[in-house]
């Protein structure tokens, strides 16, 4: 079942966001639980949410969400920062229904655009992301 994390749920993914992020950077980014903790409350304090996937009482995984307003092109514009699974659910496709459920859930509140924080593998291009590079301005 995938939902919206209530409170409980998000004290879960505190508990296990380390791993999440040095998984994520390679072991290059080390942070403590409380930064972690502190990261994870600015981006729901910004109005950022996390979509889970539970089993029974066990949590799976999860994906977390954002989206932002680009004034410009008066358009919503979701965000993908995380997509975790726990290491003993992987393989099954748990990060596919996470990553179809979200995309769901941005469309509906209006996103026509989507990004993602995560690395680029040959999975999100068969789903349809696609690389945009920026030259940085000098």
């Amino acid at each position: 079942m995938i939902a919206k994390a209530n409170e409980n749920d998000v004290k879960e993914i505190i508990s296990n966001a380390v791993d999440a992020v040095q998984e994520a950077t390679g072991y290059t980014f080390k942070p403590s639980q409380e930064q972690m903790g502190d990261i994870i409350k600015r981006i729901l304090d910004h109005g950022g949410y996390y979509l889970i996937l539970k089993e029974k009482s066990y949590l799976k995984g999860w994906i977390l969400l954002d989206i932002s307003k680009d004034y410009f092109r008066r358009q919503n514009i979701g965000f993908i920062y995380e997509v975790y699974i726990l290491p003993k659910y992987r393989g099954k496709g748990y990060s596919k229904e996470l990553i179809k459920a979200a995309l769901e859930d941005l469309y509906a509140q209006g996103c026509n655009e989507i990004e993602r924080n995560i690395c680029s593998t040959n999975f999100y291009k068969e789903i349809g992301f696609v690389n945009h590079q920026s030259e940085p301005i000098y």
